[in-house]
């Protein structure tokens, strides 16, 4: 199944890379660990010139932030920010970056 998901997500053709970070959308529901396996190559996906893709990226790779890798994460979102010049996508990114940070870099003592 893991390389069947791979070779979804690293298609040249954007229908596969779609239903592949769905599919791993519903996967990371189930399990998340499963979503680390595969991190790098989501991130990737960003740099696909689909806008469709790209939103349904941003929000698989929201969904898929843990502790291990927040900061590698917030940095693509920050990153994908200061590109990008649709101001509800800005807005909505600025929101899941900050919930983010708010999660997973502050601890009781101020910032881990």
């Amino acid at each position: 199944a893991a390389s069947a998901l791979s070779r979804f997500l690293t298609s040249q053709n954007n229908n596969f890379k779609y239903f592949g970070i769905t599919l791993l959308g519903q996967i990371i529901q189930v399990s998340p660990k499963y979503a680390a396996d595969h991190q790098l190559v989501v991130i990737d996906c960003l740099d696909d010139p689909d806008e469709t893709l790209k939103r349904k990226t941003l929000d698989l790779l929201y969904r898929m932030t843990n502790p291990h890798n927040v900061e590698v994460i917030c940095e693509r979102l920050v990153g994908y920010l200061r590109s990008t010049v649709d101001n509800y996508l800005r807005t909505d990114l600025v929101a899941r970056i900050t919930e983010l940070a708010e999660r997973y870099l502050f601890d009781s003592d101020g910032i881990s």
